[in-house]
């Protein structure tokens, strides 16, 4: 019984304890959409850097900068809302499902724009190869020898 009371006694500390939140909620807390949106610009930031960051470096790109100016928030601003964010898994994950929505509609809208321009290309290039067929067709027309007739004047 002693031991059934005392499992039941740290259950409900263990429950109290966590209801307390790790992290308090800042007083400019970004919104969830707001958050999502940022977050969805770093994924792009990071994948750019990803490709050629020596090229970026080069022409003196500060994209943080440009991200923060973007949205009109400061770097102390996002971090507090993303350690908020970060210490609430259920509020962040539901920010991410936006990011990776966003980004999955992205990759959709690429994928078809590309298909596209293969298509546009394939076309050009199978335009070419029938003209180029039919200049050689009528290259074998024009050298075509021409019979020489003989007049035979008996």
């Amino acid at each position: 019984m002693k031991k059934y009371i005392l499992s039941i006694v740290v259950l409900l500390i263990l429950v109290v304890s966590c209801r307390e939140e790790a992290v308090p909620k800042p007083d400019d807390l970004l919104s969830k959409e707001r958050m999502a949106a940022i977050l969805y610009d770093v994924t792009l930031v990071n994948s750019i850097k990803g490709v050629n960051k020596q090229k970026l470096e080069d022409g003196y790109l500060h994209l943080d900068t440009y991200l923060y100016a973007k949205h009109e928030i400061d770097s102390l601003q996002f971090k507090r809302s993303n350690n908020y964010y970060a210490a609430n898994p259920t509020e962040y994950f539901e920010i991410y499902s936006i990011v990776q929505a966003k980004l999955s509609k992205e990759r959709k809208r690429v994928g078809e724009a590309l298909e596209a321009e293969q298509k546009r290309r394939d076309s050009i290039q199978d335009s070419k190869k029938i003209q180029r067929s039919n200049k050689n067709k009528d290259s074998l027309i024009k050298k075509k020898p021409k019979l020489i007739r003989v007049r035979d004047d008996k």
